[in-house]
């Protein structure tokens, strides 16, 4: 019997070095997202860089919301210029490198330092983090056999979320240290993101697949506009494909905002400080580990749809019960018990439990969504429509952000605006339940 050569695969069996690599590079941005726009670095910024100050938390939210808009105008240009040129580890290892290279400057933000020059450099390595799942994501049929592709995203999101867990617990370690450096764990938030895009990149850009293309075949902006257009066009004419796209745009903006301000809230509301937030985070994050590794099994049985449909029912009904749950309520209902000591209220732990479904049904979501799009897209274009995945989940990503630091100038809090991604979430709800099976010859073939 013939042994497979390096590089193949039948689906089955083992999982292969490149496959193996690939699982790894969400982690690679996750613990940014877990560190610097979630649970640690974004209070911080809130609370202590802006003094608690509404116009600080309105940076941010501007700050978040001009990531947003950025990666919507650049996304399907620079994800169709990567087909052009065919190769897609160099485009990886860049956004990469301004990842790290721009989270890492974030430990020199102290007391005093102008807040323009933080929220710049959140602006920077937020935009470039989501290249990395651009590039990454367009690898995922590239390294993997077609049916392992929703087992493979499951994992990868899986291990994402233990990276953002191992990170957490640092710095809940960091937290209990005494220590003279003023702010540690807050500011060991960027170093440590920087830190996992390097390591967690690398794996995948020394041994993983990259696409093979023409013999000094480079990239183009000509080709990619073209591509770019054809795309689009291509995209439009297909039911299936435009309407998960849709669905796309509306949930992701709907997860951007609850992610993007949950732990603002909690830290504005309860006064939960670096260890309390960290916390919340480690709490979150578990429950994503365990989503993620669950959606990869409930995958086979559900279908990616399903499962998709299942996790943005879970988000929303999490969404209701942060945004009713303040110093005083839970889930709207008064406990009659004042804030003491952390994590001694109900409410509180209330807000941890709303949190941990918002986390299982997120990545139930991502894991599906992305399954979804490998299999609706054309095999030899997959960076263009991962493009146009990126675009279409950051085309309006923005304008929740920017609703959001509205509602705070106009009322001093964040609250009413988190509302906002309900609707967000049940439009692209009634969208994907539309979405049917691709027409035959148009899915990725094995």
């Amino acid at each position: 019997m013939t042994r497979p050569a390096r590089g193949e695969g039948t689906g089955a069996g083992r999982f292969r070095r490149g496959e193996l690599a690939w699982t790894l590079t969400e982690a690679a941005n996750e613990p940014f997202f877990n560190l610097v726009i979630r649970y640690v670095f974004a209070p911080y910024f809130a609370t202590t860089l802006a003094a608690g100050a509404t116009s600080g938390t309105s940076l941010w939210a501007y700050a978040v919301g001009a990531s947003g808009l950025v990666i919507a105008l650049t996304a399907p240009l620079l994800g169709a210029v990567a087909d052009s040129g065919a190769r897609l580890k160099p485009w990886l290892a860049a956004s990469g490198a301004v990842t790290a290279g721009a989270a890492g400057l974030l430990w020199f933000g102290v007391p005093g330092t102008p807040l323009l020059l933080v929220a710049f450099l959140v602006f920077l390595a937020g935009v470039a983090a989501e290249f990395i799942s651009m590039f990454a994501n367009s690898l995922l049929a590239v390294a993997g056999s077609r049916d392992r592709l929703g087992l493979l995203s499951g994992l990868a999101f899986g291990f994402s979320q233990a990276a953002g867990l191992l990170v957490l617990l640092v710095i809940l370690w960091l937290s209990g240290q005494e220590t003279a450096i003023p702010h540690l764990p807050d500011r060991m938030a960027g170093p440590l993101a920087a830190a996992a895009a390097i390591l967690c990149l690398g794996p995948y850009l020394l041994v993983g697949p990259d696409r093979a293309g023409a013999p000094g075949q480079r990239p183009s902006v000509g080709r990619g506009l073209a591509q770019l257009r054809a795309t689009l066009a291509e995209a439009w004419r297909e039911p299936p494909l435009r309407t998960f796209l849709l669905a796309r745009m509306f949930a992701s903006d709907g997860m951007a905002v609850v992610f993007a301000f949950g732990a603002v809230l909690a830290g504005l509301t309860f006064g939960w400080t670096a260890r309390e937030l960290a916390l919340f985070g480690f709490v979150i994050t578990v429950f994503g580990v365990a989503g993620g590794l669950g959606g990869a099994l409930l995958d086979r049985r559900l279908g990616a749809r399903r499962l998709t449909l299942l996790g943005l029912l879970l988000i929303m009904l999490g969404t209701v019960s942060v945004v009713l749950t303040d110093a005083t309520r839970l889930f709207g209902i008064a406990t009659g018990v004042a804030l003491g000591a952390p994590l001694a209220s109900p409410q509180e732990w209330g807000f941890l439990a709303a949190g941990a479904g918002i986390a299982t049904g997120a990545a139930f979501a991502v894991a599906g969504m992305r399954t979804l799009m490998a299999t609706l897209a054309p095999a030899d274009q997959l960076a263009a429509y991962f493009g146009l995945y990126s675009f279409v989940g950051k085309a309006t990503a923005f304008v929740g952000p920017f609703l959001v630091g509205l509602v705070a100038d106009l009322t001093g809090s964040i609250r009413p605006g988190i509302g906002v991604a309900l609707a967000f979430l049940a439009i692209g709800f009634l969208l994907l339940r539309q979405v049917r099976s691709p027409k035959p010859g148009l899915a990725a073939p094995a």
